[in-house]
């Protein structure tokens, strides 16, 4: 087999190449530059002098040999590219068509959630709607049941206070004596006589005249037990300012102790009312003074302040949040 003198690889129809006239070597139609529309030309031509460079010199003609390519493959090259072509535009309307159903398919299934989610979400917000009437009717509901307890609970303070000032009013000729020490088998109406003729008042002014039980737990039972004195209707006024004109002391009895001094009679709940202001007004500094004066509860932040009255334990709460105070009556 002939080989191409320039790349010495076999010059066949698949590699066509031609023949030197003058040399007889072959080469390559392609390594000599050459066409396969020449190649043919110069086949087709008789008499044809064909030289390859290095003997064109060399002027005597010479039939020159010429394989050509197989006509067939060139028509199979053509087939193939044409095949190839239709299988690449079959392919392509291939991937078209496909990308367009998987594009509908997305689409219609998105529109499908669409309108599930839309769906849900309408009957939600009917759920929402239905809970916000159902909310509103609750809280008014509240609301009236809120103010029906206020009002209850104001009818219930002022009825509470309406009672103790009735029991109040029982104790209007009661006083007592606080600060004394008493033994026990003492008789509190000896003590409370000897009072009577340290402060020179009259004797015939007592009714009654009783020790004290508090209710309160040994633990707090600081103070030393009060005596709890009856006197004829109109005369404890006299018995209270005479007690404050006078010091007197457990010394002056003969007894241990500092000092005597005599106090309205209060009912339960008044003197619970008193000691609660006291703890609660006085010893937080909020309240300077905090006393009682005919059966009601009395507060005053300083000297020159107004007085004011205290009802009820509700109105502790209003005076320590700075709430709008009760006139004193």
């Amino acid at each position: 087999m002939s080989k191409c003198s320039k790349c010495n690889k076999v010059v066949s129809k698949k590699s066509p190449g031609i023949q030197c006239s003058k040399c007889s070597k072959w080469i390559h139609a392609a390594c000599a530059s050459i066409t396969n529309d020449q190649l043919a030309a110069l086949y087709s031509t008789e008499a044809v002098d064909w030289k390859c460079r290095a003997c064109a010199a060399t002027v005597k003609p010479k039939r020159t040999s010429i394989i050509l390519p197989d006509a067939d493959e060139d028509t199979d090259t053509e087939a193939t590219a044409t095949a190839t072509k239709m299988q690449h535009s079959i392919n392509e309307k291939f991937l078209v068509d496909m990308r367009r159903e998987i594009r509908d398919l997305i689409r219609d299934e998105i529109q499908r959630s669409l309108k599930f989610y839309s769906d849900k979400i309408d009957d939600y917000e009917e759920q929402i709607e239905k809970y916000e009437v159902k909310i509103k009717s609750l809280t008014s509901h509240q609301t009236d049941l809120n103010n029906k307890y206020k009002n209850i609970q104001m009818k219930y303070d002022l009825l509470e206070q309406k009672m103790n000032s009735i029991e109040q009013l029982h104790f209007n000729n009661r006083l007592e004596i606080c600060g004394i020490q008493l033994n026990e088998k003492e008789d509190p109406m000896a003590v409370t006589k000897q009072i009577c003729e340290k402060l020179k008042l009259n004797a015939e002014d007592i009714m009654a005249a009783q020790t004290k039980i508090s209710r309160a737990p040994a633990a707090k039972k600081r103070n030393p037990p009060t005596v709890l004195v009856t006197l004829r209707e109109g005369r404890r006024d006299g018995w209270m300012e005479s007690s404050r004109a006078a010091t007197l002391t457990n010394a002056e009895l003969a007894r241990e102790g500092g000092r005597i001094f005599l106090r309205e009679a209060l009912t339960p709940a008044t003197s619970f009312l008193l000691w609660k202001a006291k703890t609660e007004l006085r010893e937080s500094n909020m309240y300077k003074f905090v006393w009682c004066k005919n059966g009601v509860v009395l507060i005053r932040k300083s000297e020159n302040d107004k007085i004011q009255s205290v009802r009820s334990v509700s109105d502790i709460e209003k005076f320590k949040n700075d709430g709008k105070p009760k006139p004193a009556c």
